[in-house]
């Protein structure tokens, strides 16, 4: 009996598309590694230093990316599962909205490249080559979040698998004749050709001046857009600072890389909670009033995923000086103490500051993520500011360690808080209707 009931969940768990969302990020991330090995060991450290700091000043432009309208869409498709006629009309909307809105990201761009006194020079040459990619990354974004809130999970896993291979192998193919540039190059080609995958294959809405209205919730899903881009770019905000502040504080593009490669493993790693979160997010959003359901599947999700990960944080911070000097060589031996640290802060990222930070926009507690969001990343500047002036690198990885903690704690309190609260409520209901 116990043996049919295990097969029955897997069984249910293979039509709903989670082995495709979990297998093609495992691909994902370990063709995204490989790429990312293969390019440090033909770039050189100045090379390597440069694009990333360019990569960093472009992210953070990118925190706008489309006034967060990838998660609006996605939240109200979500709530309105099953009505492909809805979805279509908010995608499009998103799409027409958000396409206006990134053309001031373009233009921002392309100032910083032409105008900006930047402390690496060579910077600008690339920042300028990067200047119109939030258009194609946008369209991308929107393509994935469309199919995500249909439930075509397997769709969204081949469509995720061929941009990540297009940018591994275009880049590398690339970066020989035209170094660094040569990944940008990547970029482009595999955002253009994965949206028009989207667009002609598996036939995502075609934007057109005809879409019908969205009435009321226009208003609704611009405020989730608006709120959703503050929270995540705030979030994404706390990992880019350390480049950031490294990039101001002490310019050295060998510096640079070497953090780069200290953060690459653990970063990488994050994929996992970040795959569960895609399968689960449409579901916990569906089930938002539910609080009792919420509970049930929460705590499996904690113990599955917070025993894996206290495992993988193990084997990493063991194995450093190994894994560092096989994948990329000796002469980054230096990172070892960070990587080290980043390892630990994976652990307790990848268990509760993901996943619960993520799950509480299922619940509409957008302002709570904004308040953890605004907290968290002044104390993380605050924090990158000194640390990196008295320890360096391993100044930077100190203050990810400490604000990875702090944000756990705060969003997982709450999350369970909230669904205690709605569990508590369906109980008084349920209590007055046998009343």
């Amino acid at each position: 009996m116990e043996k049919e009931k295990q097969f029955n969940k897997i069984k249910t768990l293979s039509q709903t598309g989670f082995f495709h969302i979990f297998g093609s990020s495992v691909i994902n991330k370990f063709i995204g590694f490989l790429s990312s090995v293969i390019l440090v060991r033909i770039l050189t450290k100045v090379e390597y230093g440069t694009f990333t700091y360019a990569w960093n000043i472009y992210s953070i432009v990118l925190l706008f990316n489309g006034m967060g309208m990838d998660s609006g869409v996605l939240q109200l498709a979500s709530e309105h599962s099953g009505d492909a006629e809805y979805a279509n009309r908010i995608y499009i909307y998103g799409t027409k909205f958000s396409l206006k809105f990134n053309l001031i990201l373009v233009m921002v761009l392309l100032g910083i490249g032409l105008f900006a006194p930047l402390k690496i020079e060579a910077g600008s040459k690339l920042i300028c080559a990067l200047s119109v990619l939030p258009v194609f990354q946008l369209l991308y974004g929107l393509t994935l979040s469309y199919l995500r809130a249909q439930k075509r999970n397997q769709e969204y896993a081949k469509i995720q698998v061929v941009h990540t291979a297009l940018v591994f192998i275009v880049s590398v193919g690339f970066v020989i004749p035209f170094r660094e540039t040569g990944m940008v190059i990547g970029h482009y080609v595999a955002y253009i050709v994965a949206y028009l995958i989207g667009l002609l294959i598996f036939h995502t809405p075609l934007i057109s001046k005809n879409a019908g209205e969205l009435g009321e919730d226009k208003k609704l899903l611009l405020k989730i857009s608006f709120i959703s881009m503050l929270n995540n770019g705030l979030s994404e905000l706390r990992f880019l600072l350390g480049v950031l502040v490294l990039g101001i504080v002490d310019p050295q593009e060998t510096i640079l890389a070497n953090y780069k490669v200290a953060m690459m493993i653990p970063t990488a790693m994050t994929f996992i909670p970040f795959s569960m979160i895609t399968y689960l997010y449409p579901y916990f959003a569906e089930h938002k009033d539910d609080g009792k359901w919420c509970i049930k599947r929460y705590k499996q999700v904690l113990l599955s995923l917070g025993g894996f990960n206290i495992a993988l944080s193990v084997v990493l911070f063991a194995m450093a000086p190994l894994i560092i000097s096989i994948l990329f060589g000796e002469q980054y031996l230096d990172v070892v103490p960070v990587f080290r640290l980043l390892a630990i802060s994976y652990f307790f990222s990848g268990t509760f500051q993901i996943v619960s930070g993520n799950l509480l926009v299922t619940q509409r507690k957008l302002k709570f993520n904004l308040l953890v969001a605004v907290i968290t990343s002044l104390t993380k500047a605050i924090a990158d500011y000194f640390f990196v002036q008295w320890w360096g690198t391993m100044g930077a990885a100190l203050a990810t360690v400490f604000i990875v903690l702090l944000a756990s704690i705060l969003n997982t309190t709450y999350l369970v808080y909230t669904f205690r609260q709605k569990a508590n409520a369906e109980k008084w209901r349920s209590s007055d209707e046998k009343i």
